[in-house]
């Protein structure tokens, strides 16, 4: 039995040679046309557009030029950044500046104690 035609009818032994004979018969028939399509083989520059094209040169210069692009666009970010937080900080500080003077302390420095007007009889 061990190696020799077929496991017996109805046991789990013949259940997986059946399960693997349609695994093989799907599958193979997946790479027979796979081989059959002669898919040309592309090499890395073909597909990612190294050399040649408006780049005009070695896949190095197209790359040193994105990194030059995206440090450019890192800049600006970040001083589109700062600018708005500066604007926001000296929002923020003529705010408190303007609640300062609403309450009537305005002049007043760190560390100095409020004074409170006695209250008119």
């Amino acid at each position: 039995m061990y190696g020799v035609g077929k496991a017996d009818r109805g046991s789990w032994e013949r259940k997986i040679e059946k399960r693997r004979e349609q695994s093989n018969r799907q599958h193979g028939a997946a790479r027979d046309r796979e081989s059959e399509a002669g898919a040309v083989e592309l090499d890395d520059n073909a597909i990612y557009g190294g050399g040649g094209g408006c780049g005009g040169g070695a896949g190095d210069v197209s790359y040193e030029a994105a990194l030059a692009r995206e440090k450019k666009y890192r800049e600006r970010r970040e001083a589109a950044k700062n600018e708005r937080t500066t604007g926001l900080l000296k929002k923020e500080e003529d705010k408190q500046k303007k609640m300062l003077e609403m309450l009537g302390i305005a002049g007043l420095k760190p560390g100095e104690k409020i004074k409170i007007q006695p209250r008119q009889p």
